[in-house]
């Protein structure tokens, strides 16, 4: 393989690694803010729910750019403006404002660099290969996990929460920018010669959003995207469940198993096919969830939990690009993205309500293995018909 070849595997990595800075770090704040500006967690998990709503409405757009001029401009313009948001959300004191610049953020936010990644890697490398190397491109926002959980929560402590918010700044400004300067003029799978021109055939998008299939894999993304919200929560269920002194470390477990996890799910989609794979991760998944109800076993727990939401990164885009095939796949693409983001502006802030009202995150927890049993139908009836 060329040199240049590994340019946007490279890129995509980068750009995943920018994203653990909100997908990631933000939790870390949510205890120390509220404390400090005496917010309940519901109110002010709602930011980041505005985060998301936004970037549901800019997914659909973005996909149909970035499918028409390529992603660089889309990562230039996400390094610049979500810098400036961090900058912002560390001078604020009223909830308005986070309001305010979350729904900002969220128009070139997370949702905007994960879809140029997905598109990056479906559109440089051919379908046998972009499944292994998603996997290790979706990698990257665990290991920006990691590292967001052992720097993050001590620096914190040190120098205070916006100080915090401000690194975050210099970080998203700094990968997004150098994952834009090595990607470079982007080719295409067919440019490097492992497709045939004019191979890249599939549905468009208007015949797909006529299909139940499009619906069923929309909800399995839907229900994947509540369930893997209360991440945002997770420092603040392990402390409920009597782990504080250990949160640090079970959650740079959680964020390193999302690595590792990621790279396993695209090697063995590689090898037994997406609708076995994914139906492997959701049973995980759903085990995962009762360990962590009952209080059992939650190291395991927290790996498996990785396993279950690094798939929405690293298989949803597999299963969507097998059902549709990659004629239209940006804009298909970024509508499922749209449709999940809108789930999860729903979930965050539902689940610190949850503890609000109820004064435990129990409740949320043995709720998620029923949803994941409609996941797993809405999988089966999304592959009904279709060879894995």
């Amino acid at each position: 393989m060329a040199k240049t070849q590994f340019r946007p595997a490279v890129s995509a990595f980068l750009l995943m690694v920018t994203m653990s800075l909100i997908s990631t770090a933000l939790s870390f704040f949510v205890v120390p803010v509220c404390s400090d500006l005496g917010f309940g967690r519901g109110s002010f998990t709602l930011y980041y729910s505005l985060m998301v709503a936004a970037g549901a409405v800019s997914a659909s757009f973005l996909g149909t750019y970035m499918n028409k001029h390529g992603v660089r401009g889309v990562m230039v313009a996400s390094g610049i403006w979500c810098g400036l948001g961090f900058l912002g959300l560390s001078l604020s004191s009223h909830l308005w404002m986070f309001y305010l610049l979350g729904a900002a953020m969220g128009l070139f936010g997370s949702t905007c660099v994960y879809l140029a990644a997905n598109v990056i890697v479906q559109q440089s490398y051919s379908s046998k290969n972009a499944s292994a190397i998603l996997g290790i491109v979706m990698a990257g926002a665990g290991i920006g996990g990691v590292l967001c959980s052992n720097v993050l929560p001590p620096f914190i402590e040190s120098f205070g929460w916006r100080m915090g918010y401000r690194i975050l700044g210099v970080g998203w400004v700094s990968l997004a920018l150098l994952a834009a300067l090595i990607l470079g003029k982007q080719e295409t799978a067919v440019a490097f010669g492992h497709v045939k021109a004019g191979s890249l055939g599939g549905t468009s998008k208007k015949d797909a959003m006529k299909s139940p299939r499009f619906y069923m894999a929309v909800g399995l993304m839907c229900i994947l995207a509540v369930c893997s919200c209360i991440s945002q929560h997770l420092p603040s269920v392990l402390g409920e469940m009597g782990h504080a002194a250990q949160v640090g470390m079970m959650v740079s477990v959680m964020t390193a198993g999302s690595a590792v996890g990621t790279m396993l799910e695209g090697l063995v989609c590689s090898k037994i096919g997406i609708k076995k794979t994914m139906i492997g991760v959701i049973v995980l998944y759903a085990v995962g969830y009762i360990f962590m109800s009952v209080n059992r076993s939650v190291y395991t727990a927290l790996v498996f939990l990785a396993f279950g939401s690094g798939s929405i990164g690293t298989l949803m885009p597999i299963v969507v690009r097998r059902i549709f095939g990659g004629r239209d796949y940006a804009a298909i693409w970024s509508v499922v993205i749209s449709c999940s983001s809108v789930a999860s502006f729903v979930a965050s802030p539902l689940w610190g309500m949850v503890y609000d009202f109820s004064g435990s995150y129990l409740p949320a927890l043995v709720a998620m293995p029923f949803l994941l049993t409609g996941g797993m139908a809405c999988l089966l009836g999304a592959f009904r018909g279709i060879e894995d």
